[in-house]
């Protein structure tokens, strides 16, 4: 296909449903996994954010706990090509049911066309697009989380009018969790009983306007809103005998509006614009008593962005080359109260006005019907007014190259500078307190105004094979090399621990990822695998000392199973993710963190009733995943405190409804 029929056709995975993904990625001339909306239904996953932690190449983190996805929250995650942000009290990726999703496309290293702060590639979450027929769509969910309950409904109605297309859904959801922790110390043990509850409900709009056949409008719109509540009853036995209740309260809205347009001004030029606004606002209370001393903090958090942009693509002979340009500004509040039986002993209030403006260009170039290059290069600036103005701007280049040795087999090569700037958390000296729960895994947060944004070079290579049944195998290798490695550094100040970021040197991070999916029906009627693993290393150079990069897992994997039996018109598998643990060596504090390996079961069954309804059973966390994590704190080379932390989550099943009609 020639690249001027690539324009015309640059919707075309995104309206018809029965596009093979597998054929996408083999010709995409930059590395892409591809993810199908059903393979991101099938295992229950209530939101994105559970849906992302199971996702082969995707490292998100999950909050301050150590429950998050390995990685460290280094992948730029968007929704529909836009950078999704987040509060204290509220995550975008929690609103996002994954009935809504069409496909994931995860991207390993960065590209010109999309942000420089891709420092662990870029995951980009395509929304449903409606479709010409009119179809409606109703999922009831219920289920029990170790005896409390689990519910939740979507419904989405979807058609044609004339020129204008329209999707409209809304999820309700109303989740009870009850889970346990534990801590050992040298001096007493702590054991924690926590029961939380989180409810949402979220409205979502998508309306394409086709006036004519070169001219497109689009308006995309989403209100959410989402509260919590957790009661924790913590029971200390040892130095301190006593019973510590924790409260932790909070809700958050968000808003997002975006108007675009797609203009074909020939068979071989594109023009695309986007006006966009997106807004999170979050409150929330933490309280812990101990029946002597009340500690409550109350804290309040916003986020707006407003953004445009805009793109020029032409298709000359072999080049297919598209340019953009994108200016946003963005303002960021957080303000803490603190108080101890009642007197206030914290009033913070922090503001970050951002403005950022950004320009690419990058060109794919057919050499011939096996050789497909893709050079770019990026330039963003940043100017930000916090405490004092700091003006950031880099030049982000990347080349991508893609050798077709076969019909089936590709090899693919790329380089790509990335940068991971600070955000305002990790910048302002405001104190979020751990409150009475203080301890070397759960210290106060603070940032570092003098931190400085982290850059990397990354180096790719991946050869793949395409089964003629459309699965895949695929092994790939990349390189880093960081400069000013962001990691956290606990210390312990005044009898308290306290966290904050520092650039901490040059490091090094390298890693294997091998990956296979493919039906075995020649040997069993419709049965299928797929398995992925991800081996990795890391080193880095601080204060003069080498070691390993904190938190660098060895190895993840994820294997399962799928099996169709089409006569019952049934459909079960299993699902089976592990993270290996780490060791840290001692850091400049006096601190050292090892965590051990910890993976989790998951089953699904799918029977369809008949051509309207189908019900679905799932088993998730039958392994009943615990987390282990052991911190030492050293003084003068002497060990003087140990403590062991335990997070346990429990099994929990749920049976869903869907009807379609």
């Amino acid at each position: 296909m020639s690249c001027a029929q690539e324009i015309i056709q640059l919707d075309k995975i995104e309206v018809e449903e029965t596009y093979n993904v597998i054929e996408e990625r083999k010709e995409n001339s930059i590395a892409k996994r591809i993810i199908k909306g059903e393979e991101l239904t099938q295992y229950g996953d209530m939101n994105a954010l559970e849906m992302l932690k199971r996702t082969p190449g995707v490292t998100i983190s999950e909050g301050k706990g150590k429950k998050g996805s390995p990685g460290k929250g280094y992948t730029k995650v968007m929704i529909d090509g836009e950078e999704v942000s987040s509060t204290k009290r509220g995550n975008p990726l929690e609103h996002i049911s994954p009935d809504m999703i069409e496909r994931l496309e995860v991207m390993t290293n960065g590209s010109a066309e999309y942000s420089a702060e891709s420092m662990g590639g870029i995951v980009n979450i395509v929304l449903k697009k409606p479709s010409s027929e009119g179809k409606t769509i109703a999922k009831l969910t219920a289920g029990a989380y170790a005896g409390e309950p689990m519910v939740s409904v979507f419904a989405q109605q979807e058609g044609k009018k004339g020129k204008l297309s329209y999707l409209i859904n809304t999820t309700l959801s109303d989740n009870s969790q009850d889970d346990s922790s534990s801590t050992h110390t040298d001096t007493r043990d702590d054991y924690n009983d926590n029961e939380s509850r989180y409810r949402s409900l979220s409205l979502n709009t998508k309306l394409i306007y086709t006036p004519s056949s070169k001219d497109k409008y689009m308006f995309d719109g989403a209100l959410n809103r989402s509260d919590y509540v957790k009661e924790s009853v913590e029971d200390r036995v040892g130095s301190v005998n006593e019973t510590l209740l924790q409260h932790d309260a909070g809700d958050a809205l968000m808003l997002w509006a975006k108007l675009s347009g797609i203009h074909n001004l020939s068979g071989t030029e594109l023009i695309e614009w986007k006006l966009k606004y997106h807004e999170n606002t979050s409150d929330g209370i933490t309280r812990t008593d101990n029946a002597t001393t009340l500690n409550e903090q109350n804290d309040e958090g916003s986020f707006r962005v407003f953004g445009a942009e805009g793109s020029y693509s032409i298709a000359l002979d072999e080049h297919f080359i598209k340019t953009g340009a994108e200016i946003k500004r963005l303002h960021q509040k957080d303000d803490v109260i603190g108080y101890t039986n009642g007197t206030l002993n914290t009033d913070e209030h922090q503001r970050l006005k951002e403005d950022k403006g950004s320009w690419y260009i990058q060109d794919e170039i057919a050499l011939n019907e096996k050789i497909v290059l893709t050079p770019g290069i990026r330039f963003e600036r940043s100017v930000r007014q916090f405490d004092q103005n700091i003006d950031i701007d880099y030049f982000a280049p990347s080349f991508h190259a893609l050798y077709k040795l076969s019909e089936n087999d590709n090899l693919r090569a790329s380089v790509a500078k990335t940068v991971k700037l600070p955000r305002l958390d990790e910048l302002s000296s405001s104190l979020d307190s751990s409150l009475d729960e203080n301890d070397l895994n759960h210290p106060d947060i603070t940032g570092n105004p003098n931190l400085k944004e982290e850059s990397a070079l990354s180096y790719e290579v991946r050869y793949e094979h395409f089964f003629e049944d459309k699965g895949i195998m695929s092994i790939g290798g990349f390189y880093r090399d960081i400069n000013d490695k962001i990691e956290k550094l606990t210390t312990f100040e005044s009898g308290r621990y306290v966290e904050r970021p520092r650039n901490a040197g040059e490091g090094k991070l390298w890693s294997l990822e091998l990956e296979l999916k493919k039906s075995l029906e020649s040997y069993v009627s419709g049965l299928g695998i797929f398995a992925n693993a991800t081996f990795q290393n890391s080193s880095l150079v601080t204060d003069g000392v080498k070691r390993t990069i904190k938190g660098t897992h060895d190895y993840i994997y994820n294997i399962g199973i799928d099996h169709r039996l089409q006569a019952y018109r049934l459909t079960y598998g299993a699902a089976y993710r592990y993270v290996s643990g780490y060791d840290d060596p001692i850091d400049l504090s006096g601190i050292a963190e090892s965590q051990e390996g910890h993976g989790a079961l998951d089953l699904y069954a799918s029977k369809r009733l008949d051509s309207t309804y189908k019900v679905g059973l799932n088993l998730k966390n039958i392994t009943q995943e615990s987390i282990t994590t052991t911190s030492k704190r050293y003084s003068s080379g002497v060990l003087s405190e140990t403590q062991i932390d335990h997070e346990n989550s429990r099994f929990h099943f749920l049976v869903t409804l869907e009807g379609s009609w």
